[in-house]
């Protein structure tokens, strides 16, 4: 019984840094959403809630992930599917998308 208290005690310290590091990491994923956004926002110069592949164009972050995010291969990244590819790789929902 004896051997098992400092496996419990480490146990109780960690839970909390458990939690910790759960919250980082979803603050992180929102603050990266919110950059995709911002991106997405900027590089749609006319406005129409899509972006072509030649609007990404110097880019290197959204060129790089253009054809993952463009779903239906329709050579336009739609508000939809940003939301999409935001939502699979960072499994939070895309803030002030609307």
């Amino acid at each position: 019984m004896k051997t098992l208290l400092p496996f419990a005690i480490a146990a109780a310290l960690l839970l909390p840094a458990a939690s910790f590091a759960a919250d980082a990491r979803t603050e992180y994923y929102e603050r990266n959403a919110s950059a995709d956004l911002a991106k997405f926002r900027a590089l749609d110069v006319n406005g129409h809630n899509a972006i072509t592949r030649e609007e990404t164009r110097g880019d290197i972050d959204f060129t790089s992930r253009f054809d993952d995010m463009d779903v239906n291969r329709d050579g336009v990244v739609t508000l939809d599917e940003l939301r999409g590819d935001v939502e699979r790789h960072y499994g939070v929902k895309l803030a002030g998308s609307q």
